[in-house]
């Protein structure tokens, strides 16, 4: 098998890093952790913040159709509220006007209301 083209795992390199630095020298890997320390140190780091900026994200995702299917969904939905809507109307006026006749039919009150 050649060693060139052999893959190396994750624990054969563990053991690889483990067993190099039980030789080297204490001071060497004094100052070894020491700069580790120190570039810990120097790392920033980030706080979460509350930015606007997700909220763009996610509109600009998630609510924004992109595809086909979405372009789809969003025309149904928008053609159900209209539809729905129109619906509500004509049928409110229906009873409206539905109170109005029954009114007429029953003498409550009289047809000279209605003529001009």
């Amino acid at each position: 098998m050649n060693t060139k083209n052999r893959q190396i795992t994750h624990g054969e390199i563990a053991a690889m890093l483990t067993r190099s630095a039980s030789q080297v020298e204490d001071d060497v890997a004094a100052s070894l952790r020491n700069a580790r320390m120190t570039a810990l140190q120097k790392q920033r780091t980030h706080a979460p913040v509350f930015s606007l900026e997700v909220i763009g994200d996610f509109l600009q995702h998630m609510l924004a159709p992109n595809t086909a299917g979405q372009w789809l969904a969003t025309a149904v939905l928008l053609f159900s509220i209209v539809v729905g809507g129109t619906n509500f109307w004509e049928y409110q006026h229906a009873q409206s006007v539905s109170h109005l006749d029954i009114a007429i039919l029953t003498d409550d009150l009289p047809m000279e209301v209605f003529i001009d």
